[in-house]
């Protein structure tokens, strides 16, 4: 099992080891300390042939109790397609918010099957959130 995600080839590639052919969508997080090191990892939805519902409590309810400094999604597609669906881009978001606010580290967001995986940290599609951008989202339409 990995012990220290240090690189995302690493992480990816143990992912798909372990998780790639799942025969149904399900989502995990690995949760790090701030040297790396894997706190656990979680799976914290399990979902059909083509769908998965996950919602941001379950993942960050789990992130409070360990005391995690950051984490890693790791959600598969038995397909084999590595592309991100709509309902993914929607979680990804969600959670990019959610973890601005809960001064979590979102530090990646992959996509596995048994063909491989997609490292969105690594494509440049992760959603980057800060404290001050949830700020600006709620005040810019503001008319004082």
């Amino acid at each position: 099992m990995l012990e220290i995600a240090d690189s995302v080839q690493k992480v990816g590639d143990a992912m798909v080891q372990q998780f790639g052919q799942t025969p149904q969508e399900a989502c995990w997080i690995l949760a790090v300390n701030t040297q790396m090191r894997v706190l656990e990892v979680n799976r914290v939805a399990m979902g059909t042939l083509d769908s998965v519902t996950v919602h941001p409590r379950d993942i960050f309810r789990r992130l409070v109790a360990l005391n995690a400094y950051g984490f890693i999604v790791v959600h598969n597609h038995p397909s084999g397609s590595l592309r991100l669906s709509q309902a993914d881009r929607k979680l990804m978001t969600q959670l990019a918010m959610c973890s601005g606010v809960m001064q979590f580290h979102f530090l990646d967001f992959m996509v596995i099957s048994s063909r491989g995986y997609t490292s969105l940290r690594s494509q440049h599609w992760l959603t980057e959130i800060s404290v001050e951008t949830l700020y600006d989202l709620w005040t810019k339409n503001d008319k004082v």
